[in-house]
């Protein structure tokens, strides 16, 4: 409060950011709402190609798509459990992971055996290739201020699964363009998961 008291204007990325800093006794007439947004030319479903198809062969199994920073404040040790655990149980997935960072070696290892595919750090055109050639994303953070890449997916074309916590869930439409899920629950994240993966209908819808 006393670092932000000191500023004429705070400009923060979503709801979530602004009820956080209010709550904490940040004055509601120094913050401003500035919602982000993205390149809808970049992002869409018509930059769909081959990309993945060499190394998701299998063409009845979804594909899920994290994209972000590999890292545990993501919450990605929630997604490992959530999809080894759908896997186990029979389920026709891959997990596509595009992003660096301190926790992908031991992502790696924790998912090894499973239809897992990790592609590093990409950006341009690759990265708008890889969204629109996936089916569903997915995004267990609960901590994130606003999640730019669930709107870069939902614009690819993909429905999304989301927290209930954070940013990230003003950016899409529960039933619509995605599911939001309980934040830190594996149980949830792999509920929401599952319902895109074994409806088809609904992945198209949304």
């Amino acid at each position: 409060v006393w670092y932000y008291d000191q500023m004429e204007m705070v400009y923060v990325s979503s709801q979530a950011t602004f009820s956080e800093l209010t709550e904490r006794g940040v004055s509601r007439r120094r913050i401003r709402l500035v919602p982000r947004g993205v390149d809808t030319a970049r992002f869409n479903p018509s930059k769909r190609n081959g990309l993945l198809d060499e190394q998701c062969n299998d063409r009845e199994a979804v594909r899920l798509l994290y994209v972000g920073r590999v890292s545990k404040e993501k919450n990605l040790e929630l997604l490992v459990s959530a999809f080894r655990s759908l896997i186990e149980d029979g389920t026709q997935a891959y997990l596509v992971v595009v992003g660096d960072g301190p926790y992908r070696e031991t992502m790696e290892k924790a998912l090894e055996g499973t239809p897992s595919i990790f592609l590093g750090y990409r950006e341009g055109e690759d990265l708008a290739a890889i969204y629109a050639s996936c089916d569903a994303f997915v995004f267990p953070s609960v901590t994130d201020t606003f999640g730019n890449v669930v709107l870069e997916a939902q614009a690819s074309g993909l429905p999304v699964v989301v927290t209930d916590q954070g940013g990230p869930r003003e950016n899409m439409l529960h039933g619509r363009t995605g599911i939001m899920v309980e934040g830190n629950s594996i149980a949830g994240l792999r509920d929401g998961i599952l319902r895109l993966v074994t409806d088809p209908n609904m992945r198209r819808s949304m």
